[in-house]
């Protein structure tokens, strides 16, 4: 049951990128629909846009961490 940890991690990281990716693309046309019921200013995309570096490197440390424990992991095993 041990074993499971790592993968769990990587996958963890793998659904916190997708989840960043969609919401990346559904920000901004959530905006939209936002800029035309309220209908006022300009629509402009770039204003409804996230910056999620942070939340893509947190994501990128889980999976490393994830894979370097299963890559101890299995050389544990193996000695």
């Amino acid at each position: 049951m041990k074993s499971q940890a790592p993968i769990t991690a990587v996958v963890v990281g793998l659904v916190l990128i997708a989840l960043g990716m969609l919401t990346q693309q559904v920000v901004p046309a959530l905006g939209r629909v936002a800029y035309q019921a309220a209908a006022a200013g300009s629509y402009s995309p770039a204003t409804y846009r996230l910056n999620l570096t942070w939340y893509y490197v947190v994501a990128g440390i889980v999976i490393a961490l994830g894979l370097g424990v299963l890559v101890a992991d299995l050389k544990s095993k193996r000695d």
